[in-house]
């Protein structure tokens, strides 16, 4: 009974083993429609398509620039009318550029005679006095910088020290410097040698 079962199993198993190769036989000689054409036709399609896509992207991309600019448009168009509800001020407060009047006394009493500052008359003036005033500081800064400097190494020389520095006033080598003894003497005044 089990030989049997055995044969029936096996027997099964090659009608279906016989079948799923007949279905793929079949399948490979069934004739290609519409999903595979030949070579030029589907270079045609694939060139299609791909002008299609183009289209569609430079479409989208001339909306979104045209919506960019709209936008911009509203923002700059809503700023102008804020800017016109604004009212303007009138009691604006004016600088005061004169000179402190003990000065003015202080040069008086001296005999001198006392310049009127207006100060800067323009925008223009303005912008450029504080760009010298600014190169002045810089210059100062630097000069004062490049003191400190020397004096730092004249400093750290009498300590015992030589010390280099880069061009932005940083410590690059330390050495120290052998000095000897402070009443050592080579040789002795009476001109024999020191033991």
């Amino acid at each position: 009974m089990q030989k049997q079962k055995k044969e029936d199993k096996s027997s099964l198993l090659a009608v279906a083993l016989l079948l799923l190769a007949g279905f793929f036989v079949f399948l490979f000689f069934l004739p290609e429609k519409d999903s595979f054409r030949g070579e030029n036709g589907g270079v045609t399609q694939s060139k299609q398509f791909e002008e299609r896509v183009n289209r569609h992207l430079f479409k989208t991309s001339q909306d979104m620039q045209l919506s960019r600019e709209k936008m911009q448009l509203e923002a700059n168009r809503e700023a102008a009318d804020r800017l016109a509800r604004v009212p303007v001020q009138q009691d604006v407060h004016k600088l005061d550029l004169s000179t402190d009047p003990r000065a003015e006394s202080l040069l008086q009493a001296l005999g001198r005679e006392v310049k009127e500052s207006a100060g800067p008359t323009s925008p223009d003036e303005a912008v450029q006095a504080d760009l010298f005033e600014a190169q002045q500081l810089e210059s100062y800064s630097e000069e004062y910088k490049r003191e400190y400097a020397r004096q730092f190494v004249e400093n750290a020389r009498k300590a015992g020290y030589l010390i280099k520095l880069n061009d932005d006033y940083k410590v690059i080598s330390i050495r120290p410097i052998r000095k000897p003894a402070e009443n050592f003497e080579l040789f002795e005044s009476n001109g024999r040698a020191a033991r």
